[in-house]
Parts: structure tokens; sequence; C-alpha cells
């Protein structure tokens, strides 16, 4: 695959779309006065004179082949002489990537006419999907980066160019974090934009060295706050003047929220050095994790569960649509949370927390030797004794897993479950674990996973979270389980988000991929 980062490139190869179209609407083909019924299906010998008339390359004609072979030989754009409303997505789409990707007027004509007078409709349906091969080939396949060099486990899934038009137009994609989400459509069209202006921010300087300013302030560095949301689209207005104004504190409040700060009545230091932060930084940020959803496999499963590490965020997916979310609490700087992928299994009501040897070691033994009694204030007990014993902590409000854990066997040892340390979520920043995600909300994690068990009652569900002794319960359809770590994506509000690179995962995938770049330029 070529690169995809220099907007330059993509320029190219739009060109090159735009002359395909205007040359096939220009041969006898497509000349044609279309006057007979739509046929139930495109034939071997259509999609055969089609590549060979377009002269179309070979990974292309093979992609084609394969996916009207793997349709039935369908029509996917056209129905009833009319396009799909999923083609007018994909076209609008494609022009916001950048001018003239689909000639308009081509696509206008095709909507007025409805194909009574203009192309043979067949060749219109294998041209959009020439079209978006090239386009799957330019945007939506993975470099050939191993994400395990940047710490990401998660099976990377990479489909070929039949199987990305089946993935964008599985419905079941259009919610979530793959290739053929909206989420991915509306990060890329962000990223052609703040690449066409990341030029524009080389004049605006903000000083960070402003300690507050208040509402109603009048300081110089304003103007240039104003000038970089502008760009950024969270301030609308015009005003260029140097008042902190009401208008520019909810432009602030919005940046906060887009950028994971806390929301303030006040500008800080904070807020300046997020502000500082360059245009081109901000697409590359995109850019990186584009890739990451080119790593991720296609959603099969319309119910799933996706923990994103930087937003401190847990999303359920139920029929390819959010269920709920809920904050999480993940590992610190120096105990990673482990970016991975499984399925769960089990949930575990009353759970007893086994102490892992590394904290045995680094807390618990040293607890003990300055009071005797630590082991029982922490309602814990030795199982083993040795120089590193085993020791677990028994059910009870004071347990580290809290009232209720929920198992995707791994390798990690990573896990959800509740918390007795509710006041954490209140945090902003929330790394504090050594690992594993610690719930906002763990009954109702298990309200949802139980919800096909009628058995299973809000009151049942309480019951067994307040036991003596620890309850496993199979789950009797597991549910995959996605530990990902996005840094930039589109919420379903269709608002741009960033959140901090936590563990500096952006950082080293950031020197690999660019300097790919550099190299394959």
């Amino acid at each position: 695959m070529q690169a995809i980062y220099q907007i330059i490139r993509s320029h190219f190869f739009i060109r090159l779309i735009v002359v395909f179209i205007i040359a096939a609407f220009s041969t006898t083909g497509w000349a044609n006065n279309y006057t007979t019924q739509q046929q139930d299906t495109i034939t071997e010998t259509i999609i055969d004179s089609f590549i060979t008339i377009q002269a179309v390359p070979e990974k292309y004609s093979t992609a084609i082949r394969s996916f009207y072979r793997g349709n039935k030989h369908q029509y996917v754009w056209i129905q009833s002489k009319k396009i799909k409303p999923h083609t007018k997505d994909f076209i609008a789409h494609a022009n916001k990537l950048a001018e003239l990707w689909v000639d308009s007027s081509f696509i206008e004509l095709l909507t007025l006419q409805n194909f009574n007078q203009n192309a043979q409709q067949t060749n219109i349906e294998l041209a959009l999907s020439l079209s978006f091969f090239k386009y799957a080939d330019k945007w939506l396949m993975p470099t050939d980066i191993d994400p395990a060099i940047v710490n990401w486990r998660i099976p990377k899934k990479s489909l070929t160019l039949a199987n990305q038009l089946n993935n964008w137009l599985n419905p079941t994609t259009k919610m979530g974090f793959n290739t053929g989400s909206q989420n991915f459509k509306q990060l890329l069209e962000n990223y052609a934009n703040l690449s066409k202006i990341s030029a524009l921010d080389t004049g605006i300087h903000i000083n960070s060295k402003q300690t507050k300013i208040n509402k109603g302030d009048m300081v110089p560095v304003i103007r240039q706050i104003k000038k970089k949301l502008q760009l950024l689209g969270d301030f609308k207005s015009t005003d260029t003047t140097s008042l902190y104004s009401n208008t520019l504190g909810l432009a602030i409040n919005r940046f906060q929220e887009r950028m994971g700060l806390a929301k303030t009545n006040y500008i800080d230091k904070i807020v300046l050095q997020a502000l500082q932060i360059p245009i081109k930084q901000h697409a590359k940020t995109i850019a990186i994790n584009l890739e990451r959803l080119r790593w991720m496999p296609a959603m099969m499963d319309s119910n799933y569960i996706v923990v994103n590490i930087p937003a401190y965020q847990l999303l359920v997916f139920d029929s390819s649509k959010i269920q709920f979310k809920m904050p999480v609490i993940v590992g610190s700087e120096s105990n990673n949370t482990v970016i991975f992928s499984n399925r769960m299994r089990y949930v575990v009501f009353s759970p007893y927390w086994n102490v892992p040897p590394s904290i045995v070691k680094a807390e618990i033994l040293p607890g003990i030797k300055k009071n005797k009694n630590y082991l029982a204030q922490k309602n814990m007990e030795i199982t083993s004794p040795g120089d590193v014993p085993t020791i677990r902590q028994l059910p009870g409000a004071q347990n580290s897993l809290g009232l209720v854990k929920f198992l995707f066997p791994n390798p990690y040892n990573i896990y959800l479950h509740d918390t007795p340390g509710k006041h954490l979520f209140a945090k902003q920043n929330r790394g504090f674990s050594h690992g594993c995600i610690r719930l906002g909300d763990a009954k109702k994690m298990a309200g949802y996973l139980l919800r096909s068990d009628t058995s299973w009652t809000a009151i049942k569900i309480d019951t067994a979270m307040h036991q003596q002794k620890e309850k496993w319960v199979t789950l009797k359809k597991t549910i995959p389980v996605f530990i990902a770590y996005f840094t930039s994506w589109v919420d379903s509000y269709g608002v741009l988000q960033f959140r901090k690179d936590i563990y500096d995962h952006d950082a080293k995938m950031e020197r690999i991929l660019f300097r790919k770049e550099e190299v394959q330029l």
C-alpha cells in the first residue's frame, strides 16, 4: 500500500479517479441509451468486458471479480435505476477528502435522470466499485508495520480489497472502531481538513506563561487564542478583540471537552499549552489513529465491548449501537494496561482477590513488617506460606476488586472489576490501577451481561454481590472485548476528540510511521 499521509499525493490519486470517470462516461458503452429494465445480476461476461475496455489493473480486476462472485453478482450501488443512499454517502465522503474526487455533475445527472437516457447502468455500477477499490487501496489498507512493535496485541486483520467493500456496506460496522465505521470516515475527513489548514496556524503564537485569564479580562494573547479556535472550528464568531467574552468562554469549554480537559470558567496554563499544539501535530495524531483503526477486525458481532484506555471510557455496543458508556480507571504510566482482545466468558460475584506476587513483594510484605495486624485489617489471608507467600483478600466491601469481576481469560491477567474506591472516578485523568480496569458501574455491567437470563433479577444480582464466598457464572453467550488505545476519534455526535498519549504509544508510532513515509516518498 502507498503511504497515505501526504495530501499532495492524494491530490494526484484524485485526478486519476476524475479522469477515469470522465473517460468511462465518454466510451461507447456509457453512451448507449438505457431502455431496458435493470438486470437482476451482473454476469461474468459483462464484468470481463468492462475490465478489458477500461484496462483495469490486475489488483482491481481481481477485487471486482471476487466481490461480485461473493455477492452472487448482485448490484450494490444501484437499485431500480437509482443510486442507493450509501452510494451518495460514498461520493459525499470522497469529495470531502478533496475537491473533485468524483465529478459532482456526473452523479447529479444520474440522480436527476434516473439513468433513463445517459448510461448503461451496469457500467456505472462497476465503475463505482472500481472507484471504491482505488479509494480502499489508498485509504483503508494498513501499512506493513507490525502492531506488536508499538504494543498493540489485538490481532491485525488485513482485509482484501473485496472484503473492504463488504465491510463498508455491512450495517453492523457503522458504529464502532474499524475502516467501515462512521468514526473512520469522519476521522479521515478531519485528517484531510486539518492537513489542508495546517499551515494557517504557523503565525499564531500563544504564550503559556500567563497564569490565569478570567472572563472580562482584556489580554493580548486572547486575539491569538481566538484565531486558533476559529481555525479549529470551536469559535464561530468573527470577533478578533482581546476581550475574554462569554462567547469565547463557550468556545474554550468546547475545546476543553474535545481535548479531555476539565471544563473551567477561566483560561489557565493547561488550556494555553493545549492550544499551543500545532494543527499539523493534530493531523499526525489522526493519521496514527487511522492506522490503528485499519488494524481492527471487522465487527462481525453486533454486540461487543470496547475500552478506550486514553479516554478512560468503556463503551457497550448492542445491535451495533452504543447501549451505554461508563467511566473506567486504567493502568498507571508505570503499570500500563495491555492492548489486546478476547471474549468475555465469566461473571464472578463476591470475588476473592488473589494478590499478584509483585504486589505482595512491593506492598504487602512491607506492610506486614510495619504492622503485625496488617493482613487482618485488610481482610486478607495467607493461603500458602513462603518467602513470597500466596495471599488473597476475602470477599467484602474492602476487597480491591469490589463486589464483582468480569473475566475474559488472557495471559496478561487483566480483567474488568468493581472497586471500593469510587471517589477516583471524579478525577479527570484516571490512570491509577496496576493494569486491570475498574468500572464506574459494575452492577450495571453485570445486569447487562446476564440480561438474557430472566432469573438474574436486580435483587438476585445485588444479593450475589454481597456473599461471603465467591460465585462464578458462565455466560451463555460470550461477547468480544477490545482493550484498545485511541487518542483521536469522532464521537457519536460528530465531534472530533483528542486525548493525552498517556503511555507514549503515539510518540513511538509516530517515529516509525512517519520515518516510513519519508522513505517511501
